[in-house]
Formats: structure tokens, sequence, C-alpha cells
């Protein structure tokens, strides 16, 4: 017996859809033989060895394949179609039915989903280090916005003159003009001016102070 035409660490997750190359099934020959009944049970056989393991494989019990098949387990109808709803299926050595065609196509298609897989890790690695980089500079968790002059989200309070807020968050002194109220803690991150609730009843609290 040959060995498996599929590698036995070959995965690949279900899918909801296989690949059927239609014109080349309509010049086979099986297309040319196949009677209704055969086909029906080929097919479902084809699309059900996607979910086996190892992927596009088949086991040789009859009794397996007979519901593999959606013969309701009829036995007899199962050994009517059998001949042809096997054609090119091979027994290999590990006690399992390969068919060529499918096992091609299984082999290309965890090819493509692992490299579909690598680069979406690639991509998210991509995306966490270029927000590492951000964390290590500070730039996160509202940490930039305390390096900014923020605009007043309300008039100041009288008696506020001249303390400010610096671009690094230390106060200073300017002269001339208001300085703003103090920054409501809970804005941070907010886009401004931000008329969330939170930001509202703080502004209202802070007028009525």
């Amino acid at each position: 017996m040959p060995p498996p035409l599929i590698p036995s660490d070959v995965e690949i997750p279900r899918l909801p859809w296989v690949p059927i190359y239609a014109d080349r099934l309509w010049d086979s020959n099986f297309w040319s033989v196949a009677t209704d009944a055969e086909f029906r049970a080929a097919f479902c056989l084809w699309l059900k060895s996607w979910n086996q393991t190892p992927p596009g494989s088949l086991p040789t019990d009859d009794r397996q394949l007979c519901r593999l098949a959606e013969l309701s387990g009829n036995l007899a109808k199962w050994h009517k179609v059998k001949r042809i709803a096997l054609h090119h299926w091979v027994e290999c050595d590990d006690g399992r039915l390969y068919h060529p065609v499918i096992a091609d196509l299984v082999i290309s298609a965890e090819k493509k989903l692992n490299a579909n897989k690598r680069r979406t890790m690639a991509a998210t690695a991509s995306r966490w280090k270029r927000s590492g980089e951000g964390v290590r500079n500070g730039l996160r968790d509202g940490d930039d916005l305390k390096r900014r002059v923020i605009p007043p989200l309300y008039p100041p309070r009288k008696g506020e003159g001249d303390e400010v807020f610096s671009t690094n968050g230390s106060e200073g002194k300017r002269s001339g003009g208001p300085a703003p109220s103090p920054l409501n803690p809970k804005i941070i991150g907010h886009a401004l001016p931000c008329a969330c609730p939170n930001c509202t009843r703080w502004v209202e609290q802070e007028r009525a102070s």
C-alpha cells in the first residue's frame, strides 16, 4: 500500500466551504458514468472528508462510509453506489482512504491558511511594538494630555489669576488673562471639548463652587 497522501500533522480548521473545480469535474470520467445516487454519495464523501482526521481522508469501514454518504445507514444502498462513489479513492498504509485531487486541495488550503496566519501575527506584533513604544514614551493612558496646554471647558472662576498648567504638567505663572481651572481627572483620554455626562456634571459642580 502507498503511504498517506496527506501528512498526519496537517491540520486545518473546520471550513464553511471547500473548493470545487467545476470544469475539471464536468470533464472527468466520473461525471460521465455516475448516476444521480452515485454522484450524491460521492459528493457527500468529498465534502465530509475535509472534517476527518487527517483532513481529506475517509475511513474504510462500510458502515461509517454509509453514514458519511448520507444514506441513512442503508448498507444495501451503499453497496449499490460504493464502486463509483469511491472512484479514485485509494487505501493507504495507515488504513484510511485518500483521493489524489482532494489531497492536493487540502495541502494547498493548509499552506494558504498558514500564510494568512503568519501575516496576521506579524501585523499584530507590529501594532503591539508601536504601542509599546508609545507606552515607554508616555504617550498612552492620557499621559500625552499632561504635556499639552488643555483649553478650559468653562469660564475660569473668579480669583484665579496667573496660575496655569505648563506643557510639562507643572504649574507656572503668566501675565495677563485668566488661567484655566483645574482639569477634571475623569476626562483624561476624552475628546476635547467633551460633553459626556461625567464631564458636564463636573463642569456644573465647578461653576457652582
